[in-house]
């Protein structure tokens, strides 16, 4: 099963969890358009997200400027 992880930015403390939330959210909405099912784990500082479909790819992540 492919996996794409999201990572909270280090340079906030105060809103990490928050912010990989946020990133986790879009990242799975966006791979849930393309696949059967999306599994998000979360763990400290980064999560995982796993994907299922025939020959889906994740979208390229957005990079922040």
């Amino acid at each position: 099963m492919p996996v794409v992880t999201v990572r909270a930015s280090s340079k906030q403390s105060s809103g990490r969890f928050d912010t990989l939330v946020r990133k986790a959210t879009e990242k799975a909405s966006d791979l849930l358009e393309q696949s059967d099912r999306v599994l998000v784990v979360y763990e400290k500082g980064c999560a995982s997200i796993y994907y299922e479909g025939d020959g889906v790819r994740p979208l390229p992540s957005p990079r922040a400027s």
